[in-house]
C-alpha cells in the first residue's frame, strides 16, 4: 500500500514540475526563476549603465593656449597656472586660443592685460578679425579659435603680468556678464591705482568659483589650420575636473 502511495505521490510531483517548466519555457515573464543567461545579460546592462555614467563624468573640455615668436614658427604652449613659474612672452609675439567642448556648453574668456584693463575674448565681435561663429552657446565637439581661425592677438603696448580666465558653464552666466560690464565701466575712470584694486577684486571673485583643474596630453590627431601661407598644427589638452561655472585661470608674462 505503502508502496502505490509513494508512486502516486511522486507522479504527481513530475507532472506539477512539468507543468511549471513548461510554463517557464513558454511564459519567462512569468517565470520566478533567473536564468543564467539572463543574469549575464543583467549584469551586462548594469555594467554598460556604469561605463555611461562614468564616461559622462568624465568627458573632458579641450583647450590649448598658443603663441608664437614674433608671429613665426610652430605654435607653443602657455598654460602654466603658477605665475612664478610662468610663461614669458615678448612684444610683437603673437597667440591665440583653441578649445573643443565636450557638450553643448557656454564659454566665457576673457583677459586682464598689464594695464589692469579686462576685456572679453569669448564670445565678443569686438576685434575687428573676430570669428563671427564665436558665440554662445558653443557645440558638442566643435573646434572653436580665439579670435578666429586664420587670425592670432599681438602683443603690444605696455608689459606686466597677464591673466586669461576661461569659465564653462551649462547654462547663461548672468553673474558673470554683470561684473564684467561692471568692470568695464570702472576701468574707464580708473586710475591706475584703482584699476590694481578693481582687477584683485575680479580675480577673488574668480577664484572663489573653484580652480581645481590640471592640464592632460591629449592624444587625438593635432588640429591644423593656417594663417597667411604658414600651416600651423597643435594639439588640444584635456582641461580635468572643470565643473559648471568653474574658470580655469592662466598667467603670462608679457616682457
Amino acid at each position: 500500500m505503502k508502496e502505490i502511495i509513494l508512486t502516486v505521490v511522486v507522479g504527481l510531483l513530475l507532472t506539477v514540475a512539468g507543468l511549471f517548466i513548461e510554463k517557464c519555457y513558454f511564459e519567462k515573464d512569468s517565470c520566478p526563476i533567473t536564468s543564467a543567461e539572463q543574469v549575464k545579460i543583467s549584469e551586462s546592462t548594469a555594467d554598460k549603465t556604469v561605463n555611461n555614467t562614468s564616461d559622462k563624468k568624465n568627458a573632458s573640455f579641450k583647450i590649448n593656449y598658443l603663441y608664437r615668436d614674433a608671429g613665426q614658427g610652430e605654435p607653443q604652449s602657455f598654460n602654466n597656472p603658477n605665475l612664478l613659474k610662468g610663461d614669458i612672452l615678448k612684444t610683437g609675439d603673437t597667440y591665440k586660443i583653441i578649445f573643443q567642448p565636450p557638450a553643448k556648453q557656454h564659454v566665457y574668456i576673457f583677459r586682464i592685460d598689464s594695464a589692469n584693463k579686462i576685456s572679453r575674448l569669448f564670445p565678443t565681435t569686438d576685434f575687428s578679425n573676430a570669428a563671427k561663429k564665436n558665440v554662445n552657446p558653443v557645440k558638442k565637439g566643435k573646434k572653436y579659435f580665439v579670435p578666429a581661425k586664420n587670425w592670432s592677438f599681438k602683443l603690444e603696448g605696455a608689459t606686466g603680468k597677464e591673466t586669461i580666465y576661461t569659465i564653462v558653464s551649462d547654462k547663461p552666466d548672468k553673474i558673470l556678464e554683470q561684473q564684467y560690464t561692471t568692470m568695464l565701466a570702472q576701468q574707464a575712470d580708473y586710475t591706475n591705482k584703482q584699476r590694481r584694486i578693481s582687477r584683485k577684486e575680479w580675480h577673488n571673485a574668480m577664484k572663489k568659483r573653484g580652480v581645481k583643474n590640471k592640464f592632460l596630453k591629449e592624444d587625438s590627431i593635432p588640429i591644423k589650420w593656417k594663417e597667411g601661407d604658414q600651416k600651423l598644427s597643435a594639439a588640444l589638452l584635456k582641461l580635468q575636473n572643470i565643473c559648471d561655472g568653474c574658470v580655469n585661470i592662466v598667467h603670462f608674462k608679457h616682457q
